[in-house]
């Protein structure tokens, strides 16, 4: 069961993409789920269906290879942008068990793993690494901003 971050976290994602102009939704298709997707709504004229523009997939307790499985999901969804947004309140957290790392290595070391792999397949998927800053600062920009007018 997602936490309450990662909860939090897919309904920003979610609001950000409505306050940009996209349909927004939790996921793509059974096959190909994702945390979030936000879909272009007018695609569907041409093509009878609505193009992902955007997926996202949240990382809070993955592994290396969850998030290969992850990085999987996006491409099976193949958004013009693929988005692993890394939970850094989660890791930290998960820390506290590790010898190797402590609560400031663990989500930076999971960060640049993330990275590591999304540059792996670059040239076949754009997927970028975002961390939670990220989208608080799209939240606030977009979807606050909007609610201020």
């Amino acid at each position: 069961m997602p936490s309450t971050v990662h909860r939090e976290i897919q309904r920003k994602l979610l609001a950000i993409g409505e306050a940009l102009g996209y349909r927004s939704r939790r996921s793509f298709k059974k096959h190909a789920m994702g945390d979030a997707v936000w879909l272009d709504g007018r695609s569907k004229r041409y093509t009878g269906e609505m193009l992902p523009v955007a997926a996202f997939e949240i990382l809070s307790f993955e592994t290396k290879k969850e998030i290969l499985d992850c990085i999987m999901t996006l491409q099976a969804i193949s958004p013009a942008l693929g988005v692993l947004v890394v939970l850094e309140e989660e890791y930290a957290r998960r820390a506290e068990g590790l010898i190797t790392y402590d609560a400031k290595s663990y989500p930076a070391h999971i960060r640049a793993m993330a990275e590591e792999l999304s540059r792996g397949i670059a040239l076949i998927s754009r997927i970028e690494v975002w961390d939670q800053a990220k989208v608080e600062r799209l939240y606030i920009k977009y979807v606050e901003a909007r609610l201020r007018l």
